[in-house]
């Protein structure tokens, strides 16, 4: 076998430290952050010493550890043995890890399992406990060292060192980046402000020009009387109505309403048939003298406007106040 070969004569502490060497050497290149995980399997080939039954008498051992971390504490493991001309260990331990996120983490172990004594070719029951420490160089790769005690028929103290190497399992999380408070910038020194620009003088306003206001117009057309029961145009009635023509031809926007009256003289029906020939009389004249008939009209109001008051009596007819009211009043209206 090699594992008698690589032990065969010599040295065997020579021996042991000269393939640890090796072991941990070839670990080197990995080097870096790691820790147990969940999960994972581990493989861990060793070398080491066993003195059986406690004697001073001590033989080169080497074996392989298979092991599958359940949590990253806890994890199974299974071991075989090599102790030169003397025997070989089966056995199952349960695996306790102390500080499995940290690169150093030891850790405490125990199980069953078997020996195959050589010396008299028997398969004896033992049982192991012991503890052990572990160094990760990365995240797959560890060193680990232990002592353990085996006991039953057949008894030895053993101590190994090796490497451990590790596969799949949950990648642990990398831990939150703590972002660092970025400086606040300084303020930027505020520019002096400049003096405000003097308000340029404001301009004198203009003199508003107001139109004139053309003074109105004030239009009077005469009133014209009539003789004691007569519609008939008098000569002074003419001449009052030429002058209220020209009037109304220099005011074409005016229109008129040509009002008839009466003195108090006989009856009611009678003066409001008078008023309305009195009217008529003048309007005709209007319009003969060329005024458009459209801006003319005529009202009768008989004795019930008089200018004046009088008492109709036979002596009063050709009073003053019953010649005033014997008249046609003209109303005007502007359009």
């Amino acid at each position: 076998m090699v594992l008698q070969y690589i032990f065969k004569g010599g040295d065997m502490r020579r021996t042991a430290l000269f393939v640890l060497s090796i072991l941990v050497v070839a670990a080197f290149p990995f080097v870096s952050s790691a820790e147990i995980r969940e999960g994972s399997f581990e493989l861990s080939p060793f070398i080491g010493y066993s003195m059986p039954g406690h004697s001073n008498d001590d033989n080169g051992a080497a074996g392989l550890r298979v092991g599958y971390n359940i949590t990253k504490n806890w994890g199974v493991e299974g071991a075989y043995e090599y102790i030169d001309s003397t025997a070989e260990l089966f056995h199952t331990d349960v695996v306790y890890h102390f500080t499995p996120e940290k690169k150093f983490n030891p850790f405490f172990f125990g199980g069953i399992g078997a020996a195959h004594v050589r010396k008299d070719s028997n398969t004896e029951l033992t049982g192991n406990i012991g503890l052990g420490v572990k160094y990760s160089f990365t995240d797959t790769v560890a060193f680990r060292a232990d002592i353990r005690e085996v006991f039953g028929d057949f008894k030895t103290l053993m101590t190994t060192a090796g490497v451990t190497f590790s596969f799949g399992g949950k990648t642990p999380k990398p831990a939150p980046e703590v972002s660092q408070a970025k400086p606040e910038p300084k303020p930027e020194p505020r520019p002096e402000p400049k003096p405000e620009p003097k308000p340029e003088p404001k301009p004198e306003p203009k003199p508003v020009q107001v139109a004139p206001v053309a003074e109105p117009v004030r239009i009077i057309l005469e009133d014209v009387h009539f003789d004691f029961d007569k519609a008939t145009l008098t000569t002074v009635a003419l001449d009052i109505l030429k002058k209220n023509v020209r009037t109304m031809k220099d005011n074409p926007g005016v229109k008129v309403q040509i009002e008839g009256h009466t003195c108090a003289h006989g009856t009611e029906a009678h003066n409001m048939a008078l008023s309305e020939r009195r009217a008529q009389a003048v309007r005709e004249y209007l319009v003969k003298e060329g005024i458009a008939a459209n801006r003319l009209s005529t009202i009768a109001y008989g004795e019930t406007r008089l200018a004046v008051p009088e008492i109709p009596t036979a002596k009063n007819k050709e009073s003053k106040e019953a010649k005033t009211n014997r008249r046609v009043h003209f109303e005007i209206i502007i359009k």
